[in-house]
């Protein structure tokens, strides 16, 4: 069993744990073990099942902080700021309470995930590992990067997303085609189209547009020409990073964090362990466990006995070697067998969750303890983020009473020593600096600012800075004078003339070919241009525009020998002449038999997804869900 569990780890868990699970917890956050009963502290609640604010606030935190993340791989050419705090945690709730829907699914339909198979799914993942070996050190690092507070955090994680999992394999991996429906797809995918194609080009803009045609259309649309509306602001900006000259650390504290951080140095131990799984029958483990510790205590070499007997078969391979280890990393009993033993000495049977276990200590790692000059300006540092941080804060406050009760921006400006900056001009849209900000924006046309006159809320631009605004000037729309846009208008009114006339040139010349008045080679001569002949083309051809390939798979058959006309308008200006000569199904191609399986797989995964999706909306529609 824990063969296949390990297999299984390694075909996709391995790759899937740290990187399709992190991105989906980020979005969803993870449920946390202690729950409080009042409702005050609850966001929602899930069939009797409560979501805490403070599990809400987590997962909110922790995908803010993962969307900062990609906004600086993206090189910074996107303002964190424009991430809207209202729409992000109203996401974060949406999907919590989807995932809590999941998992109670999951459990009614009688699904588990066993201890053992999350310890072999971390153990086997490679990001946790150092030279191919399960490092507690390197796990504890990759996990504190995800933002999780503790491993059992993870591990429920782990749990439940293996949990929500299982339940949609359920569905997708029991779905299956019929031999109709793989015909179907196969005849549809393998059909190809015979045509010719000819592209006629708009031509010269130089339609005659008078001024009153231009006058007409001025006064018809007179909304289009009106001038955006635009404010003057006046801004005061909070940044952390000014006050971290306004702080100073004493030795002491330095001195008191030092101690604090080394005392937090754990000692690592190397394992090794023979694992006899309990089963059915806890006497026959008994029996084996001991037969294993009998065959040592006569001399026989560890890592062969782990090797022939252990049902670990991922640390079999390797003696039974689990890497190093520091406490908490596996269950109580067996960090108390672990950490009572001496070098090279072998414990007694201990019966843990996993079932019963020889464990050997094979190596001792003494912490590296760090001089207090190398990590001083660390600590420094540190100390100076915790004051900084309390300051911050405090002034943050300060600057949203004050703005709130002052009338304009003088007195919070007076107050903190901070200088009103005055921006714009600037649109709805937003503008640059301060003004590219969308929360800035919406705060500066909120009806309390732009109509009322009222400072702005406290907004915070990221999680290092915030403002707050006022309106200074309001600029409302205008009507544009005609002489502006005269010649826009003109442009606008010839260009459409000329696509009017072409489509009507290219609907007489589908015309004349369908009365066979005029031939295939007589329009491309008048048009200066030549037919280009397709044959046998299929709907994943790539060296055609896809937006032809789509109109000619979307004309009827050709009706006998005649072939189907038809014009298409081309988003460059212009358009495309095509003379559809013949449709070849799959059968006229190819056997059946030939493409069954790929279309099968296809048809079967569909269909086991939209069961899926079907089971996930009545779960949500039988669902009591209370948000709060």
């Amino acid at each position: 069993m824990l063969q296949k569990m390990r297999d299984n780890a390694q075909s996709w868990v391995a790759k899937v744990i740290v990187g399709i699970i992190v991105l989906i917890f980020a979005l969803t956050g993870w449920e946390s073990i202690n729950r409080f009963s009042s409702k005050a502290d609850e966001a929602a609640e899930v069939n009797g099942e409560p979501i805490t604010k403070l599990e809400l606030e987590e997962a909110v935190s922790l995908q803010r902080r993962q969307l900062m993340q990609q906004l600086q791989q993206m090189g910074g050419q996107f303002d964190p700021s424009m991430i809207d705090e209202a729409f992000l945690r109203s996401t974060v709730l949406d999907s919590m309470i989807e995932r809590s829907v999941l998992i109670q699914g999951a459990r009614e339909a009688g699904f588990e995930i066993s201890e053992q198979m999350i310890d072999q799914l971390i153990l086997s993942t490679p990001d946790f590992q150092v030279d191919g070996k399960f490092d507690a050190n390197r796990f504890d690092i990759v996990i504190r990067n995800m933002g999780m507070p503790s491993r059992m955090a993870f591990r429920d994680l782990v749990r439940q997303q293996l949990l929500i999992t299982q339940f949609r394999n359920g569905y997708e991996a029991t779905a299956f085609a019929t031999p109709v429906e793989v015909r179907q797809l196969s005849n549809l995918e393998n059909q190809t189209r015979d045509f010719a194609m000819l592209a006629v080009p708009l031509g010269e803009i130089d339609a005659d547009v008078s001024d009153a045609e231009v006058e007409a259309f001025y006064t018809a649309n007179a909304q289009q020409f009106m001038t955006p509306e635009r404010v003057v602001l006046d801004t005061l900006t909070l940044a952390r990073k000014d006050f971290f000259d306004q702080v100073e650390v004493d030795e002491e504290a330095v001195q008191q964090l030092y101690e604090r951080e080394i005392g937090n140095l754990a000692e690592q131990r190397r394992a090794s362990h023979i694992l006899v799984e309990v089963g059915d029958d806890e006497a026959a483990a008994k029996a084996r466990i001991d037969e294993a510790a009998a065959r040592i205590s006569a001399g026989e070499d560890f890592a062969k006995v782990a090797e022939e007997m252990s049902d670990d078969t991922g640390s079999s391979r390797d003696g039974g070697d689990l890497g190093y280890i520091v406490k908490g990393s596996f269950d109580q009993a067996f960090d108390d067998a672990l950490f009572a033993l001496q070098a090279d000495q072998v414990s007694e049977p201990v019966r843990t969750s996993y079932g019963f276990q020889l464990i050997k200590l094979t190596d001792l790692k003494a912490p590296e303890v760090p001089s207090l000059e190398s990590m001083r300006d660390q600590l420094v540092q540190e100390l100076k983020v915790e004051q900084v941080e309390r300051r911050f804060v405090e002034a943050s406050q300060q600057l949203a009473n004050l703005a709130h009760e002052a009338s304009d921006l003088s007195e919070p400006a007076a107050a903190l020593g901070l200088t009103i900056e005055t921006i714009g001009p600037v649109e709805r849209l937003g503008g640059e600096g301060l003004a590219a900000n969308p929360k800035v924006m919406n705060a500066a046309f909120s009806d309390d600012v732009l109509n009322n006159g009222f400072n702005s809320d406290l907004i915070e631009l990221d999680a290092d800075t915030v403002a707050v605004v006022r309106v200074k000037q309001h600029l409302t729309p205008e009507q544009r004078p005609m002489a502006d846009v005269r010649d826009d208008i003109h442009a606008r009114l010839a260009t459409t003339k000329a696509e009017q006339a072409a489509a009507a040139k290219a609907e007489q010349l589908i015309e004349q070919l369908r009365a066979d008045a005029l031939s295939i080679e007589a329009v491309a001569e008048q048009q200066g241009l030549e037919w280009q002949q397709h044959e046998a083309v299929t709907r994943g051809e790539n060296q055609i525009d896809q937006a032809l390939l789509r109109n000619v798979f979307a004309m009827p058959k050709p009706d006998g020998d005649q072939p189907a006309y038809a014009s298409f308008k081309r988003a460059a200006g212009g358009y495309w002449l095509v003379a559809l000569k013949g449709v070849s199904v799959a059968e006229d191609v190819q056997s059946t038999d030939a493409g069954s399986d790929p279309f099968a797989l296809f048809v079967a995964g569909q269909s086991g997804q939209q069961d899926f999706a079907a089971a996930q909306q009545q779960l949500r529609n039988e669902a009591e869900i209370e948000r709060y």
